[in-house]
This record gives C-alpha cells, sequence and structure tokens, in this order.
C-alpha cells in the first residue's frame, strides 16, 4: 500500500457559522478564506459538511473519508472507523462565547458521541488580547453564580502572547477572546455547550441558543496552569512536548537543518513562518508556510528539513 504525506487544503467555517471571525487567516496565513468574517480553517478535518481534501500525489482531490476504505488503520493506526482528531486555526475578531465540552462518558450517554478535550498554542495576539481560562466560583455553585447575575465577574481572564500554550480538557469553562489568532487540536467532536454569549444578538434579531442545564452538568471550577515543557535535545534539533491529553498530544520542533520525525502514530505536521520540506523514501514534498501534512500511521521513515519551529500533533 503506498501511503504518503498528504498535503491538505482546508474547509472553512465563516459568515453565520462563526459571527466572531475576521480576515486575518487571510492576511496572515494566506488561506484561501471565503469572506471577511471567517473564523476557522479546518486543516485536517472529516467532520461531515467541513471536510478537508487532500492536494498532493495519487489521492489529490479526495477526503480523509474517503481514505478510509482504502488506508483504515495505516491512516490513523487505529482499529476504530472514524478520524480521531481535528485540527484547525482560528481567527477572533469579536470574543468567542462562554463554553464547555463533555467528556466521553457524558456525550456518548447523552448525546451519542465522543466528548471533546482540546489545546491551544497561540500564533498572534493583539497587545492586551485576553482569553477565558477557568472559573472561580468562590466555594459556590455556578447554578448560584448564573442565577445571581455574577458569570462574568466570576470567569478567570488572562492576557496571551504569541507562543502560550493552553490545554482545556473536557469539563473546563473557556472562551478565545478577541484579537487572537490560535492553533487549535482536539477530538474530532463539535459537541459544545454554550454558557454565556455576551448578550450579543444575531442578523435575525435574537441571541444564540445557550446551553445552561447541559453546561452545569459538565462544568468543572478551578484555574489550570499554563502548559510548558521541557526542550529536549535530538539530531538536527528539539523537541517539546507541550501538551498531553489521553488522546492526543502536541508537540513543537524547533528545526535546524534536518531531522528525523518517530513514526508508528498518525501526525499533523503544520509549518510555520517559514515552512519546511518532508523527506521520505525517494521523494520530497515543499510545505508551504502554515500548510499541514496528514503523516499515515504506517509512514516509513520521515525527514523534515529546514529552519525554524513547526508543531505536531499526534493521535494517541
Amino acid at each position: 500500500m503506498n501511503v504518503y504525506p498528504l498535503v491538505m487544503a482546508p474547509s472553512f467555517r465563516h459568515g453565520p457559522e462563526t459571527p466572531w471571525g475576521g480576515h486575518a487567516l487571510k492576511e496572515l496565513f494566506g488561506k484561501n478564506s471565503p469572506d471577511e468574517i471567517t473564523g476557522e480553517s479546518l486543516e485536517v478535518s472529516a467532520l461531515p459538511g467541513h471536510e478537508s481534501r487532500v492536494v498532493n500525489g495519487e489521492y489529490a482531490g479526495k477526503t480523509l473519508r474517503d481514505l478510509f476504505p482504502l488506508w483504515g488503520k495505516c491512516l490513523t493506526g487505529r482499529e476504530e472507523n472514524g478520524f480521531p482528531l481535528l485540527l484547525k486555526l482560528l481567527d477572533t475578531r469579536q470574543p468567542l462565547s462562554v463554553q464547555v465540552h463533555p467528556d466521553d462518558s457524558y456525550a456518548l450517554s447523552h448525546e451519542g458521541k465522543p466528548g471533546k478535550s482540546e489545546a491551544w498554542y497561540i500564533l498572534d495576539a493583539a497587545p492586551g488580547a485576553q482569553l477565558v481560562y477557568g472559573i472561580d466560583t468562590h466555594g459556590q455553585s455556578l447554578r448560584s453564580v448564573l442565577d445571581e447575575g455574577r458569570l462574568e465577574s466570576s470567569l478567570c481572564r488572562t492576557e496571551v502572547h504569541a507562543g502560550d500554550v493552553f490545554y482545556i480538557p473536557a469539563g473546563t469553562v473557556h472562551a478565545l477572546g478577541s484579537g487572537i489568532r490560535c492553533y487549535e487540536i482536539q477530538q474530532a467532536s463539535d459537541l459544545t455547550y454554550r454558557l454565556w454569549d455576551w448578550g450579543r444578538i444575531g442578523k435575525d434579531g435574537k441571541p444564540r441558543p445557550l446551553h445552561i442545564e447541559q453546561a452545569l452538568s459538565v462544568s468543572r471550577s478551578g484555574v489550570l496552569p499554563r502548559q510548558t515543557g521541557e526542550p529536549e535535545e535530538l539530531p538536527g534539533g528539539r523537541r517539546t512536548l507541550l501538551v498531553s491529553d489521553p488522546h492526543f498530544q502536541l508537540y513543537a520542533y524547533d528545526l535546524d537543518g534536518r531531522m528525523t520525525l518517530p513514526t508508528g502514530k498518525m501526525q499533523f505536521l503544520t509549518a510555520t513562518a517559514k515552512g519546511c520540506a518532508l523527506c521520505w523514501e525517494n521523494h520530497r514534498e515543499t510545505l508551504l508556510p502554515w500548510q499541514t501534512a496528514v503523516l499515515p500511521a504506517a509512514l516509513p521513515d520521515v525527514s523534515v528539513e529546514g529552519f525554524g519551529r513547526f508543531l505536531i500533533s499526534t493521535a494517541v
């Protein structure tokens, strides 16, 4: 079976789907976004209706769902018939809603689908940009805080800068603020319970629906520390494990020439501003800045050439 690195073209969420989005995905990252209110570039996605497509090699034009019957476990490294992760870039012209995601146990029993944990790597942020990362109810129940109108004052806000990393396990109350561009790796689930939407009114004159009871059932109070990691020296550069979740791991690689990557797991490799090149067997594929390639689990030895940082998320 001829497996090879799959360079992906993203799908986009825009317009009414992401009323908080802007135009930085096009201006900063060169994405062919469809309009000036584009919030998400789904770089690696098998979500129905938002599937990214292969742009290189024998399977150019195919989606990841198209490749399941052909590659199966050779692609994902898993026995299950499904794509486990979703990778996207986000641009926030306005704040996202305050939200929370259920864990697998709650989601499977109440929604019939997996839950969602995720992580953010901040790529760019306006001066003073903030996000919501946890909630402090001061010992009271979250329902009491809501009933007394004290939700906004109980949210834990933190200023962000490029290079900051945040781990958002299921149950964490969170929201990206305005003026942030970030990389997000998550379980391949679209389950979101909206706790608060800042009183926004949509173009239809109505507020977006909230999911109070579900959010109360799955939310956890408390504040998590920012994620850091110790760099590991490797031939050709350094690797830092930034986030380790039961479903995925997120690494930053700092490349200085040529580095051989570990194999055996599906990996998403995202080039940052300088781009890079993938080399395997007798082949070479250039990744432009901010392109992502899916490295199948069954791919033989693969190396990366270039200089500067790139990001890798792996399926666990």
